[in-house]
Parts: C-alpha cells; structure tokens; sequence
C-alpha cells in the first residue's frame, strides 16, 4: 500500500511541473513544452547559446511542437531580445516579442502557433 501510494505520488509531482527560469548560467536559453506549466510528458525542446550575435540568431522549433506550443521559458540578460514568429526561419507574423527573462506557463492559441523564435543582443 505504501509503495503504491508512492509511486502514485512522484508520478503526480512530475506531471505538475512549474515553470521557472535556468539557473545554468548559458547567454540564453529557451525552453519549449508541449504542455501547460512547463510539464515535459508531451514534447520539450531545448535551445541555449551566446547569444552574442547582434543581427539575430534564428532557431527553429521541431516538428512535433509546432502549432502545439503550450508553455516556454526564456532565460537571457536584458542586453537579449526574443521574436516568435508563426513561420519557420522567423519569417511571417510576429507573435510575440520580449526583452529578457519572459515565462508564459498558458500560451494563448496564436502563440501556440509557434514555428521559430530569433535571440537578438543589442
């Protein structure tokens, strides 16, 4: 009974993610997810660098998160900038932009929409 309620338990803690920012000391990092809150059971994706590149950095989301975007954590300096864009190779509509450190745990259903994203230092 104890071990069954245990394992009951750590499942619901992992599905219950929070979002937060990285702590890994990177230029950027934006962390992607599939679900609601950060919660990595339905896809995540991770991208991290410099971000020392003024005239941008494009940075494309795998197939199987786009359109389908629930939640994401940018980390970065306020010297960094961040585009989303409906399209891949950050072309098309700007869905959303930023400077710094920026979490949306709820992504509205035009951000899920979400196909590329640029990092710009300025």
């Amino acid at each position: 009974m104890f071990k069954s309620a245990l394992t009951t338990l750590l499942v619901a803690s992992t599905a219950f993610a929070a979002c937060s920012f990285s702590t890994e000391g990177h230029g950027f990092e934006m962390n992607i997810y599939g679900q609601t809150s950060c919660g990595t059971g339905n896809h995540h994706e991770e991208f991290f660098g410099a971000g020392v590149n003024p005239a941008c950095d494009c940075f494309n989301i795998a197939t199987a998160l786009n359109d389908k975007v629930k939640s994401f954590v940018f980390t970065a300096s306020t010297r960094h900038s961040i585009n989303i864009f409906k399209d891949g190779n950050c072309k098309g509509t700007v869905l959303g932009t930023s400077v710094g450190n920026w979490i949306d745990s709820t992504v509205s259903t035009a951000g899920q929409q979400m196909s590329s994203f640029e990092v710009c230092l300025f």
